[in-house]
Order: C-alpha cells, then sequence, then structure tokens
C-alpha cells in the first residue's frame, strides 16, 4: 500500500511541474426576477491544463427558484434549491486564427441535492476565445448539449439541448 501510495505522489509530482496551468472562472451566472418568480444561478468552476489539448475541470452549479402563485386569495410559494457537481474534460482540437480555439467537452452533471439520483452524462462542443496573446482571460462559449439525461433537465433518455443564439458563457483566468 505505501509503495502505491509514493508511485502516485510521484506520478501527481510529476504532473503538476509540467507545462500545466490551473485556472478558475464562472460558466454560468444568471438572474431573472419577474412578479411571481425570482430565480438565479451560480456556477464556479476550477480546472487544470494538462497540455495544449487536454484539460480536466470541476465545476459546483447552485442554482434557486422561486414561484409565487394566488388562486383564490390564497399565496403559496415554491422554492426549489439545486446543486451540481459538474466535472468534465476538454480536448481543444483546433484553432480559428490564433485567438479562437475549438473544443469539446465530455460533461458529467451530477445532483447532489436530489434523493433520486439525478445525472447527466453529455458532449458540449465549442469555442474559445483568448483576447490577448499573453493574456491571463478567457471566453468559452458551449453551444450545445447532446448526451443521456437522467431527470437534470426534465428528460430520461436523450438530450438535445441549446441554440446558437444563447450559449453557455464562461470566463476564465488563468492562475
Amino acid at each position: 500500500m505505501k509503495k502505491l501510495a509514493l508511485v502516485l505522489a510521484i506520478v501527481f509530482a510529476g504532473v503538476m511541474t509540467s507545462n500545466a496551468q490551473v485556472w478558475v472562472g464562472l460558466n454560468n451566472i444568471g438572474a431573472q426576477v419577474e412578479k411571481n418568480h425570482t430565480a438565479f444561478s451560480f456556477a464556479p468552476e476550477i480546472g487544470y491544463g494538462i497540455n495544449n489539448q487536454w484539460t480536466i475541470a470541476l465545476g459546483v452549479n447552485y442554482g434557486f427558484n422561486q414561484t409565487t402563485t394566488e388562486i383564490l386569495g390564497v399565496t403559496s410559494k415554491t422554492t426549489t434549491n439545486t446543486l451540481f457537481l459538474q466535472p468534465y474534460v476538454r480536448y481543444t482540437g483546433g484553432t480559428i486564427g490564433h485567438k479562437f480555439f475549438v473544443f469539446v467537452d465530455l460533461c458529467g452533471d451530477i445532483a447532489l441535492l436530489d434523493a433520486q439520483g439525478a445525472y447527466a452524462v453529455t458532449i458540449q462542443p465549442g469555442v474559445a476565445w483568448k483576447p490577448c496573446d499573453n493574456g491571463r482571460f478567457t471566453a468559452a462559449f458551449r453551444l450545445c448539449k447532446i448526451g443521456y439525461d437522467h431527470n437534470i433537465y426534465g428528460t430520461d433518455g436523450f438530450l438535445l439541448k441549446g441554440a446558437l443564439a444563447c450559449p453557455s458563457i464562461g470566463i476564465y483566468y488563468d492562475l
């Protein structure tokens, strides 16, 4: 057992000292306030760039949704809190010019506040933009979700979700 721990420590040290970089960011932040509906979501991420093509990351997505209904003078509020763990692996496949990068993410969504074991496994293609060559900021646009959903996004089976007019936008900072 000690030999296995030593081997894992050496491999981890080698990976950490390779040409890799750690970044932090926000993949989703949003709010919606209406007369009878309030919602917001917040999804910080931390990632590790193994090399120029492969990245591993972990996100945590918190969502709050409250709806107020009034029927015959009786007011009721329905509140939902969601918390998802979102690990993913990103493969960067190519460039468009020298500031845009095409990528595809293999993502998992695991519900932590759901007693029914909701999860989803999706592929999410996108485009990343690094405005400065030596800059630390990157913006990433995920265009859609394709995969299998088990009660995360409202289905139990095949999932195709997204629109080119409203991508998921993430902002990342290299540490």
